[in-house]
C-alpha cells in the first residue's frame, strides 16, 4: 500500500477504518460454508401451505428446498396478513411468504399474496374502510350468475344519472319513499293491492276511454261544488233516493216523469 493511500485512510479518521472492518468482517460470512442466513440477508420470500388459521395469524408451513433448513425449511412459521394482500387466506391455501429470517424462523412475517386453492372461491376482505377509485375510465362488474349488495346498515348511490333494465324487478321494503320533482311512467298493465291508499294533490287529472269502480261499502265525496256532464245518459239506481237542499231543488226538462 502506498504512501499516499495511509494518508488518505488516516485523514478519513476512525469510521472509514470502521466501516472497512465491517465490509472484511462479512466478505468472510459469505465465503464461510453454512454462514448464517439471516446474517447477510434483509428479507426473503417463501412459499408455503397454511396449515392452522389462529385468530389473525396464519400458520404456514413453506416447501422451498433451497432454503437453509435453520430458516425454517419443514417447520411452521406464524404470519399476519398484509395490508397488499387483498384475498382472505384460507386453509390449506398456497400462498407467497415474505419475512425477515431470524434464527430458525421468519420474524415478523407477512402473507403476500394467495397463489393457488383447492376452491374457486375467492373473498376480497379489509378490517377497515375499502375504497376503489378510478380518476380515469369507467368501472364494470360482470357476472354470469348474479351480484348481491349485503349490508347490515345502508347501501348508498349518489350519481348523476341511474339506469335500471331488467326483464324483471322487484322490490321488499318496510318503508319506501321516493321524492322527486317530476315521475314519468309508461305501463302496460298496473295492479294495486293494500289496506290503506291516501292521496294529497293539488290537482288531479285523469283520462280514460272506461271507467269502472265498485266499492262494497260506503262511498263518500265531499266538495263545495260538484259538477257532472254527460252527452247522453246519466242513470242512478237504487232502493232509495234522497236529495236534500236548504234552497233550492230544480228538474228542467221536455219531459218530466215521476212515478
Amino acid at each position: 500500500m502506498t504512501r499516499a493511500s495511509n494518508h488518505a485512510r488516516n485523514t478519513q479518521g476512525p469510521s472509514l477504518a470502521a466501516s472497512e472492518r465491517r465490509t472484511s468482517s462479512r466478505r468472510q460470512e459469505y465465503s464461510t460454508p453454512g454462514a448464517n442466513f439471516a446474517a447477510w440477508v434483509d428479507a426473503a420470500q417463501v412459499m408455503g401451505t397454511i396449515v392452522r388459521i389462529e385468530g389473525p395469524t396464519f400458520v404456514v408451513r413453506p416447501d422451498d428446498e433451497d432454503l437453509p433448513a435453520d430458516v425454517g425449511v419443514g417447520r411452521e412459521i406464524r404470519a399476519e396478513r398484509a395490508v397488499s394482500c387483498l384475498v382472505e387466506p384460507e386453509l390449506h391455501d398456497y400462498v407467497l411468504l415474505a419475512g425477515k429470517p431470524n434464527g430458525a424462523t421468519f420474524k415478523p412475517a407477512y402473507v403476500l399474496a394467495v397463489l393457488e386453492r383447492e376452491s374457486r372461491n375467492v373473498a376480497l376482505s379489509s378490517d377497515g374502510d375499502m375504497e376503489v377509485r378510478l380518476r380515469n375510465g369507467r368501472f364494470r362488474v360482470a357476472s354470469r350468475r348474479g351480484i348481491d349488495l349485503v349490508s347490515p346498515e345502508s347501501v348508498d348511490v349518489v350519481s348523476s344519472r341511474v339506469g335500471v333494465h331488467a326483464e324483471s324487478a322487484k322490490i321488499v321494503a318496510t318503508e319506501l319513499v321516493a321524492l322527486a320533482s317530476q315521475a314519468i311512467a309508461e305501463l302496460t298493465t298496473v295492479k294495486l293491492a293494500g289496506k290503506i291508499y291516501d292521496r294529497v294533490y293539488e290537482r288531479v287529472s285523469e283520462r280514460v276511454q272506461r271507467s269502472f269502480r265498485k266499492v262494497e261499502e260506503i262511498d263518500q265525496l265531499t266538495a263545495r261544488q260538484i259538477d257532472y256532464s254527460a252527452e247522453q245518459t246519466v242513470s242512478i239506481r237504487s232502493e232509495n233516493t234522497v236529495m236534500t237542499a236548504k234552497e233550492l231543488v230544480k228538474v228542467d226538462g221536455e219531459q218530466i216523469h215521476v212515478g
